[in-house]
């Protein structure tokens, strides 16, 4: 083992995060790595583990960390040893604070391989003070959401965006500004919606900075129905990941009532798969269940049409959950939750085990349950509130909200990116007020002031906003979490 040549995982990065070195998973892996990776590790923890990094064998390493250290060789392999091909995750401690690793940290590697190329200098990891405590990155998100336009080339019913709030668009020039200082911060990666964010008029340009500073999304997800000269600008940035397409049904008639598209649509979008396809990129198809298209004939004739996709990576069937900003046009189109039982069995007992496709039935929304979770719960059912935990929000304007779908909602807008930095944004008095005394926000009207078990709930970070908006409307986001059994009786109805 110790004459084999050892390196650190390419797959992995570092960053300084002021008091700590944050250790993270690149977004373009090609090695066996930990997918989604983020954790906080001791800068000493980080230096050893950079020495890694030159294609020498694992005993020169060691000798020079027992020599750095004026320690014996054998003690210095042993602060490396479990970090060698572990295929696991492994646990530290300093000072009482558990410290976790990724998988494969170090991997072995042939003389005769190319050597690595790291995202990182030794002097990023350095630090003048040291706190391990887990939380909110201090320094800046570790990934963004960015909502370039709201304009859009469809108007679907069962819509969750915000498209009617008046604002003035961030200029190119600035939105490329901000991806310049993202990409010397080490933000991971930046997601880019709309509406359509093709309908922005420098789409392609914004898309090849992202491309030019390893920041692109994995994804981009569109239903303008492409055409050549579209695929061949997205070509021309660089973009080589996923496109997601949404469809769906194959007959027009059904995506008229349903996302308000004219005739030849559905013709348009097999058009754009087909040039996709001779581009060489992967196709995502995502498609969202209504009562007109939760039946067996619409999801077959979808079905006989994807299997035909030939770079097809996932068709995601999804059933939606409550639009904020579209009620009454959701309500319209909404499912019968027999209708959508029967799809789903259908879907997952008659479909999914004979096909050579990957397919999903995302059905989260079918198993929601209200008014039933206590205290005695680590955090309600879906899991606990990352809100500010370490990613933002972008609005078209350069505002930055806690979280998608929250929008231009005024008390959870903590920046403005047409005159602040991400730095200032990230750290502003309202962000560090959400993140960690939220209570001093609520008023006293909400039956969250007066309940008991209301810090600890705080605390756990059990309470989303989102589904407390959606259950008793946007003026009522103080009220609690609607999965919460001391809540009270729902203003909409969200159970299918």
């Amino acid at each position: 083992m110790k004459n084999k040549i050892w390196v650190l995982n390419p797959d992995y990065s570092f960053k300084n995060d002021r008091d700590r070195i944050c250790m993270y998973s690149l977004q373009k892996r090609k090695f066996d790595s930990s997918v989604d990776w983020i954790g906080f590790v001791h800068p000493t923890q980080a230096m050893i583990l950079s020495l890694f990094t030159d294609m020498r064998p694992a005993s020169e390493i060691i000798s020079a960390l027992a020599a750095r250290f004026s320690i014996d060789e054998n003690v210095a392999f042993s602060l490396i040893e479990k970090y060698m091909g572990n295929s696991t995750p492994v646990y530290t401690e300093w000072q009482g604070v558990k410290v976790s690793f990724p998988k494969n940290v170090l991997i072995p590697i042939d003389d005769s391989s190319d050597e690595p190329d790291y995202k990182f200098d030794i002097s990023d990891l350095r630090c003048d003070a040291i706190d391990l405590q887990p939380g909110r990155l201090h320094r800046a998100p570790h990934s963004v959401l960015w909502m370039l336009t709201t304009r859009c080339a469809t108007n679907c019913k069962y819509c969750y965006a915000d498209r009617s709030t008046p604002h003035t668009p961030l200029p190119t020039e600035r939105i490329l500004e901000l991806i310049d200082d993202f990409h010397r911060l080490k933000i991971g990666f930046v997601d880019v919606i709309g509406g359509e964010i093709l309908l922005h008029k420098d789409w392609d340009k914004i898309i090849a900075r992202l491309v030019e500073k390893n920041m692109e999304p994995t994804y981009i997800s569109t239903k303008v129905p492409l055409t050549k000269e579209i695929v061949e600008r997205l070509y021309a940035t660089g973009y080589r990941n996923v496109v997601q397409l949404s469809l769906d049904s194959m007959d027009d008639r059904t995506l008229k009532a349903t996302i308000g598209v004219g005739d030849g649509y559905v013709e348009r979008v097999k058009n754009a798969i087909t040039l996709l396809q001779e581009y060489g990129y992967p196709v995502q198809i995502d498609t969202v269940l209504t009562s007109l298209n939760a039946n067996r004939a619409e999801i077959d004739a979808l079905y006989d049409y994807i299997k035909s996709i030939k770079t097809l990576t996932l068709w995601e069937i999804r059933v939606p959950e409550l639009s904020v900003y579209a009620v009454a046009s959701f309500m319209e189109v909404k499912a019968d939750r027999n209708q959508l039982c029967e799809i789903r069995d259908y879907v997952k007992k008659r479909i999914i085990p004979t096909s050579e496709k990957s397919i999903t039935f995302s059905d989260d929304a079918l198993d929601k349950k209200f008014r039933c979770e206590g205290p005695d719960n680590e955090c309600f059912h879906g899991g606990a509130c990352g809100v500010l935990h370490d990613k933002v929000f972008i609005l078209p304007d350069g505002k930055v909200s806690v979280c998608e779908q929250m929008y231009w909602h005024k008390d959870f807008i903590i920046g403005d990116l047409s005159s602040a930095s991400i730095e200032e944004v990230w750290n502003s008095d309202l962000a560090q007020t959400i993140y960690h005394s939220p209570d001093s926000m609520i008023r006293d009207s909400s039956p969250c002031k007066k309940c008991s078990e209301f810090k600890d709930c705080n605390d756990r970070r059990r309470r989303c906003v989102v589904k407390v908006i959606k259950a008793y409307g946007r003026e009522n986001w103080d009220y609690p979490d609607p999965r919460c059994k001391f809540a009270p009786a729902l203003i909409n109805e969200l159970n299918y």
